[in-house]
């Protein structure tokens, strides 16, 4: 059945910013319809055509349509009529609303140049093309005045990002000379290396992170460097130096070979970061969980016994990284240094995150946090101006750190050695943090990880460093620590016009592995069904069993397995886990079929990784439905308002229950016949997968 809600909201607030909200009505006869949603959210399901009245008084001059939206399958170009009447030729063609998994900024112009509002008219209709299966929910719906220079195309600072070319041809570049292996010790670091061609005339280069290839400074320092007869050299220096006055911990530093030629300095290799960095803590043991269960954005104040009953051995939480510190003296707030400067620890922020983590670790479940950076674009104080990057448009929930910057870099390295040394220890105090999921979803960056419209080898550039960071920084005081990259289920296919697809960014990471040295970094993978309205994913048309799939997901997930088995993406000879860290399968609605459909994707699922050696976890999302996810009903539990049945277990929860143990195949046989199988083992592609 087709549903539609509208939202009315707060007009003082609005109007004072000469922003006119509209009211919603579903246009498909002579007299609209009009139904008031709970908690404002306009939900609408299939094609449609909407009628958008002014409840005030519409600003002169040309007008932006703005509004929040969350659309699973992203809709095409949808045009808008000015009227009543409604004519065909007066309809303008708006952008079309990208996939979103989350509330996404909407903005466009309704009067391009030359092409003002019909005069008189009093409503806009919406002509939403959806596909019949297709759910849109939108909110904050609104008309206000275009600002000046508002749809220029933004230029991000030289100094904040690489050039493109620069970076292709660095990453390419074959150098006969090498640094081979750089080693950070508790007070000093040691550079081995060999020079090929030249013996003298030779300098080691100090290469800060923040420092961008082709701008500006190229190194902070040179010490000359003696090779000998056979060209190697090993040179140590101090961990710790000055730099602008400040004691600067060089742990984060690159290190180059560099030749005098006259008066120029020309680079003999690549920037070349930390091999092994020494651990406080060398014998605090890697996380072992019991089984491949896990369970994503989990929290202890909802459903306390929840990871008992199910069983579950790892989870993923959210943390939003700015509200941790601040930049000022603050009640509650504890001074500490990183690099020289002084930042404040939020003493009951850290304190509610301890209490998260210690109650995984009294269950034994392994933690995986996502560190979140939130968008300057969006507002902020000086503290989330300075983290974010300055590129970042308000397109993106979250955005990149500010890693090109020697201020932003310090803030955020504060904040990682701030909380990835509270949080790797094994003596219960603060509970323990095994591994961190750099950010979300980035080859979707637009969306989840934000620096503006960047050509692919450049984000990544920006990314490396941010992974790279966190890999030097938390293993100082965890050996067995590790970064994740986190992925959607595009592979091949990038999915959206301005996202990069999962498969080319592990290539770039690989590549600035490859130049400047390779780190323990890990992969973090969202292989939901290729609708994510349809649980049915071994229906999936989109996956094949090639390297060039366009998507990956359950269906396929061999694909993945054998990928990151290939030489090229192991981590010194061996493979890299794999944490499926972010997964769920929907439940059209709460018939005996949608729920039976839904359990029955996570039984196939479930019996793929089994088989494959690389995926060590599965986090399953959503724990419990949410009414603000798009239309979805993806959790184990039903909605928590159900009428009759509030945080109702769904027939999955049982299943989810019973993976992993005893009973697994007991339960899950029910849902052979729904795929359309007599075994799980005909469930497995055991072909070669090229």
């Amino acid at each position: 059945m087709i549903r539609f809600t509208f939202l009315f909201f707060s007009l003082v607030s609005l109007l004072l910013a000469a922003e006119v909200p509209l009211r919603l009505e579903r246009n498909d006869g002579p007299s609209p319809t009009l139904i008031q949603s709970l908690a404002g959210v306009t939900e609408i399901h299939g094609p449609m055509s909407v009628r958008a009245t002014p409840v005030a008084a519409v600003p002169a001059g040309n007008l932006v349509l703005e509004m929040e939206y969350f659309c699973a399958g992203g809709m095409k170009s949808f045009a808008v009529l000015p009227g009543p009447p409604y004519d065909s030729k007066t309809a303008r063609y708006l952008p079309a609303l990208g996939k979103s998994e989350t509330w996404s900024p909407y903005t466009a112009a309704l009067c391009p140049p030359g092409k003002p509002l019909t005069a008189g008219w009093k409503d806009l209709r919406l002509d939403l093309p959806l596909p019949a299966d297709g759910v849109l929910q939108i909110r904050n719906v609104r008309l206000r005045s275009e600002r000046p220079g508002e749809f220029e195309a933004k230029t991000v600072s030289s100094s904040a990002v690489a050039d493109a070319a620069m970076l292709d041809a660095y990453l390419k570049r074959s150098t006969p000379s090498s640094i081979d292996r750089v080693e950070v010790g508790l007070k000093s670091i040691r550079v081995t290396g060999k020079a090929v061609g030249f013996t003298d005339n030779l300098f080691l280069g100090d290469v800060p992170m923040e420092f961008i290839i082709g701008s500006g400074k190229r190194y902070e320092s040179l010490i000359p460097v003696t090779p000998g007869e056979d060209g190697s050299f090993s040179l140590e220096v101090p961990r710790v130096c000055k730099r602008e006055g400040r004691d600067y911990d060089r742990l984060t530093s690159r290190w180059q070979l560099f030749r005098r030629d006259a008066d120029s300095y020309e680079a003999q290799t690549h920037g070349h970061y930390a091999d092994a960095v020494a651990s406080r803590s060398p014998q605090l043991p890697p996380a072992k969980p019991k089984t491949k269960k896990g369970l994503g954005g989990w929290s202890p104040g909802r459903l306390p016994g929840e990871l008992d009953d199910l069983g579950i051995s790892s989870v993923t939480v959210n943390m939003m990284i700015h509200s941790l510190v601040s930049l000022d003296p603050a009640p509650g707030h504890t001074p500490f240094q990183w690099q020289g400067r002084t930042y404040y620890a939020d003493e009951k922020a850290l304190a509610g995150f301890d209490h998260t983590f210690r109650e995984a670790e009294k269950r034994g479940a392994m933690v995986s946090v996502i560190l979140l950076v939130a968008n300057p674009s969006r507002g902020g104080d000086k503290l989330v101006r300075l983290l974010g990057h300055p590129g970042a448009t308000k397109d993106g929930t979250f955005a990149m750190p500010n890693v090109t910057s020697p201020d932003g870099l310090a803030l955020y390295g504060a904040i990682l050695n701030l909380i990835t040394e509270r949080w790797s220890k094994n003596d219960g105090v603060h509970g323990r943090v095994h591994h961190w999921i750099i950010h979300n979803e980035v080859d979707a960056g637009w969306v989840w990880t934000n620096a503006g419209e960047l050509p692919d080898v450049v984000y990544m550039d920006l990314y490396h460093r941010s992974m790279r960071l966190v890999s030097l920084i938390a293993r100082q005081y965890d050996p067995n620590s590790r970064p994740f990259i986190s992925l959607t289920h595009h592979w091949a296919n990038k999915g959206e016009g301005r996202w990069y697809g999962s498969k080319r960014l592990l290539e770039l990471l690989i590549g600035f592995c490859r130049a400047e040295g390779d780190f323990p970094w890990a992969l973090a993978y969202h292989p939901y069904p290729q609708g994510l309205g349809n649980p049915r994913t071994w229906e999936d048309k989109q996956p094949s069993f090639d390297f060039n799939t366009p998507k990956i997901t359950p269906k396929n997930l061999e694909v993945l397995d054998a990928f990151m088995k290939l030489p090229a993406l192991r981590d010194h000879g061996k493979v890299r886990p794999v944490h499926l860290s972010e997964n769920g399968f929907n439940s059209k609605d709460y018939s005996e079929k949608s729920l039976t459909d839904q359990a029955a994707g996570m039984a196939l699922a479930w019996k793929k990784i089994q088989s494959l050696s690389s995926i060590e976890a599965w986090q399953y999302h959503n724990w419990i439905d949410n009414r603000h996810e798009g239309g979805l009903r993806i959790g184990l539990r039903k909605f928590p308002d159900e009428p009759g049945d509030p945080l109702g277990k769904k027939p999955i929860w049982f299943l989810y229950q019973a993976l992993g143990t005893p009973k697994e195949d007991e339960v899950a046989a029910q849902y052979l016949p729904i795929i359309g199988v007599t075994s799980w083992d005909k469930v497995l592609h055991k072909e070669p997968i090229r």
